[in-house]
Order: C-alpha cells, then structure tokens, then sequence
C-alpha cells in the first residue's frame, strides 16, 4: 500500500506490473475498495501496470474531511496521475466508480486514452433513491459500518451467485467492513447529489467498453445498453448469470472482454 496526498488529505493506492500500454487505473464500486479489482489486478499485471486508488474513508485512506461531491473523487484520481507522472491512462469504473470516472472526464480529458464503463449509469438518482441513500447514511451514522452488508450484500450478486459462490459474497463482505463510517455516509451523498451525464456520453471520443451484468437490477442492461448506444463507436458486452458486481461474479468473462478490448486500442 502506497499513500499519495490530496487537497483533502491522504490517499491510499495499489500499483503493481508494467508494461508499454498505457496504464490501466481502476476506480472501485460502493461500499468497497481497490480490494475488489483483485482479479483484474492479478489478470493484466502481467503485461500493463495497473493502479487501484482507495477513495477516502474507505480501505486503507483516512476519512474525508468534509462532504465531498463527484469532482473532489476525482480531483483525488488527477492527483494519483500526477505523483505518478501519469500523461494518459485507461481508465475504468465500475459502479460509483464509473461516476468518477464521468467526472474525470469533464475535469481531464485529455489524460484518458480509453474508457471502461462497468455496472454503472448515466443519469441521475430518481426521488425514490436519494431517499434510500438518506436512510442507509442514517443507518451506517448512528449503527456503523456493520450494517452495511445487511443493506448491499443482496442487492449486487446475481441469484445464482448468492446461492452458490460464498468465497465471493464473504470475500465482499469483508470488503465492505473495511469502509468507514465517515466515508460512507459522505459516499452515499456524493452518489445523491452527482449530476447528469447523459450529455457527456455523446462527447466521449475515446474507445470504450461497456459491460452491464444480465442480472443487475441496479445498473440493468437495458440502461446499460443505452448508454453504450450513445457513446460513439463503444462496444458493449452483457455477462450472463452476473449481477452487479459482474468482475468478481465472472472474472474470467469479464477479464478476457476487457483484454480483447485493450489488444485493439
């Protein structure tokens, strides 16, 4: 574990192999770190230097110090690319982590060389879901941590997933526990709050890879392969039996789209 400092504070980050690709840099989903990127770290560092940021208040960085919003995750990304002398990477996000992704966009095009775009949507949260995400922050304020996974752990596997592949769900759930309090409550306002992007998705002029999960009802195909529809020139690829969390639920699938992807950008 490496730590960088933000205009918010420290920063921790993963970072392992090399390569004469342009870096791949990974943003991780809610409630999780750079912990769930595991598969895909192990995959592709082997041939390309790969880099997992923690966002604050979760894994191993320290709490932020105020409510963030999208932009100030982003800010922490632009950060780790300049420590690292990073000119152009390719970035990936999965979930929360493709709304960072969003905002790195508007904030430093010019440094992203291609886009990976996973579980993740476009528009903004409805009226019914800003709601859900007061009430879990109430929760995570005033029991902690611990009662994330009562919250999440069902929401983001397939069924089949749930029922069959334990190792994965608890491997998730320890994830979870590692996050604190602070972070995921400024998290979960962040996502609340975070703008529309749909006007983004026709400015994208990078190559990118959507992959949505057949069974995630929080990112669904369907709003998945819209927004692919309007990214110019994007390729889009459904895992089947995946829910949410499709590059733990199917890393093998999901690993070789994403090196089919990379071999041609």
């Amino acid at each position: 574990m490496t730590e960088y400092r933000t205009s918010g504070g420290l920063m921790s980050y993963g970072e392992r192999g090399e390569g004469p690709g342009d870096p791949l840099v990974l943003l991780h989903g809610f409630p999780l770190n750079r912990k769930m990127w595991a598969p895909q770290v192990e995959a592709f560092s082997a041939t390309r230097r790969v880099i997992t940021p923690d966002y604050p208040g979760f894994g191993a960085s320290p709490r932020p110090c105020a409510q963030p919003d999208m932009r100030y995750y982003a800010e922490g990304v632009l950060g780790l690319l300049d420590k690292l002398g990073l000119d152009r990477v390719v970035l990936g996000g999965l979930s929360m982590g493709g709304y960072v992704a969003f905002a790195c966009l508007r904030l430093f095009p010019e440094r992203i060389s291609a886009l990976l775009l996973a579980n993740t949507r476009p528009d903004p949260d409805d009226e019914d879901v800003r709601e859900t995400r007061r009430k879990m922050a109430r929760r995570i304020a005033e029991e902690g941590v611990e009662v994330i996974p009562e919250l999440q752990i069902d929401r983001l596997f397939a069924p089949e997933v749930l029922k069959n592949n334990k190792k994965v769900v608890e491997f998730v759930r320890g994830i979870m526990l590692d996050s604190s309090p602070d972070g995921a409550v400024a998290a979960l306002g962040a996502m609340r709050d975070r703008p529309d992007s749909t006007d983004l998705l026709g400015k994208i002029n990078v190559p990118t890879l959507v992959i949505s999960g057949e069974k995630d009802t929080i990112a669904t195909p369907e709003v998945m392969g819209e927004m692919a529809a309007n990214i110019p020139g994007s390729h889009y690829h459904i895992i089947s039996e995946a829910g949410h969390l499709s590059n733990l639920e199917a890393p093998e699938e999901f690993n070789t789209t994403l090196r089919e992807f990379l071999e041609k950008v």
